[in-house]
């Protein structure tokens, strides 16, 4: 892989991504004291607080970590990298809207959705063209192609919903509702997660990286999988939904099986901030993933609860965060200390974490993931509420180290 500084936006261009998506997390653990936890998945304030948690903390990160990561995995530069000036606005505004149709008003709703397709589409096709000019094509290539896609069908079927909502078309708005999950947090964020975790762990882990061959296996099949239920959804067709969620099982365990290859292969085991956060994110995700197979068969909201929220908090959290333990201080060191290495002593790449810090939140984090679970799995409110104030401590804890990170000049 040919890493050249020259790919990636400045620091400064995005340091707002990275001050908002770790403010967003804490927002977001903040705001589940106003939930009760009880109620059903397809209650407005649940599904309000996802839309919180997933806009305002993961695709903001997502979208800060890719457009460092993007460029290097293709060699190649960005198309055109001053979107990332404005797209940060657009995905603001878009959280408000949506956040004022889901609780106040939810004509808003529709205006959300739209502002978010613009957001997303500019994302999306800037991504696209960057690809377009691509140096090496491989499965991970491929894999990012992909996901935009999917993220543009998982907005656009969430405009339609809204659109039913407010009465605009007349649809059911609860038919689109596996499409819009299952294109935006399967065809996109874990698709996506896969395939750069192929490039990130082996970087940051000291392991062996697997053959392309290997990772196209189930890149494959969970894309077709993703194909398959959006068209499952559009014929209303049960059969397909249930080939696609085979399908999905099937890329999952090839993808654990390969993963389960890097990790053993490592040449330096070190258990710093990264690795432990990888570790909770990735028993998370199996964890999630059993109890989503247990889900299928028995038809259980509680265990489908469950599922979403150990994948949401634990395999989405820990793996951004983690990611951004090792993203954040390098961008950090490269732009204002790799300058001065002729001239001065400047500190080591390590010397930026603060690990006080940020071992007391992965410890207040992983414990009120364990106990919050625990809670929602009795059905117990208390014993949630006490993982949340764990959570949101944690969540405090990151967004200081991001900030202070951030302050250095």
């Amino acid at each position: 892989m040919n890493i050249s500084p020259d790919f990636s936006p400045s620091i400064k261009l995005m340091k707002s991504y990275f001050l908002f998506s770790a403010f967003f997390y804490f927002i977001s653990m903040l705001a589940l004291f106003f939930i009760n936890p009880t109620d059903s998945l397809n209650s407005f304030t649940i599904v309000g607080w996802v839309h919180l948690y997933m806009i305002g903390f993961v695709m903001i990160a997502i979208f800060s970590a890719m457009a460092q990561l993007g460029p290097i995995v293709v060699e190649t530069k960005h198309y055109n990298e001053n979107i990332f000036r404005y797209l940060w606005l657009f995905l603001l505004l878009a959280l408000i809207l949506m956040l004022i149709g889901f609780y106040i008003d939810i004509t808003y709703l529709f205006y959300g959705g739209v502002t978010a397709l613009v957001a997303m589409s500019i994302y999306a096709f800037e991504f696209l063209l960057t690809l377009k000019n691509m140096r090496r094509k491989t499965s991970i290539t491929k894999a990012m192609k992909m996901s935009n896609f999917f993220l543009l069908i998982g907005i656009g079927t969430g405009i339609v919903m809204a659109s039913g909502f407010n009465g605009f078309i007349d649809i059911n708005p609860d038919s689109f509702l596996t499409m819009h999950i299952y294109s935006l947090v399967v065809g996109f964020v874990v698709l996506l997660i896969m395939g750069i975790s192929i490039i990130l762990i082996p970087m940051f882990g000291y392991s062996k990286r697997i053959s392309d061959n290997k990772f196209s296996h189930s890149f494959i099949t969970l894309s077709s999988a993703v194909v398959i239920m959006i068209f499952a959804g559009i014929l209303t067709h049960k059969v397909l939904e249930e080939i696609a969620y085979i399908l999905t099982i099937i890329a999952i365990v090839l993808y654990l099986y390969q993963l389960k290859n890097m990790f053993i292969s490592r040449k330096k085991v070190v258990h710093d901030i990264w690795a432990k956060s990888i570790y909770v994110g990735f028993l998370s995700f199996i964890l999630s993933f059993l109890l989503f197979i247990a889900s299928l068969f028995s038809d259980n909201e509680l265990l489908l609860r469950l599922t979403m929220w150990i994948l949401l908090i634990g395999f989405f959290g820990f793996l951004i965060m983690g990611n951004l333990y090792k993203i954040i201080p390098f961008l950090v060191w490269f732009q204002i200390y790799s300058p001065l290495i002729e001239e001065q002593v400047v500190p080591m790449l390590h010397q930026l974490v603060d690990t006080r810090v940020a071992s007391l939140q992965w410890f207040y984090s992983s414990v009120g993931l364990v106990v919050s679970s625990v809670g929602i799995l009795l059905g117990n409110n208390e014993i949630f509420y006490g993982g949340v104030l764990l959570l949101s401590v944690g969540a405090f804890l990151f967004l200081s180290f991001v900030y202070k990170l951030l302050q250095l000049k």
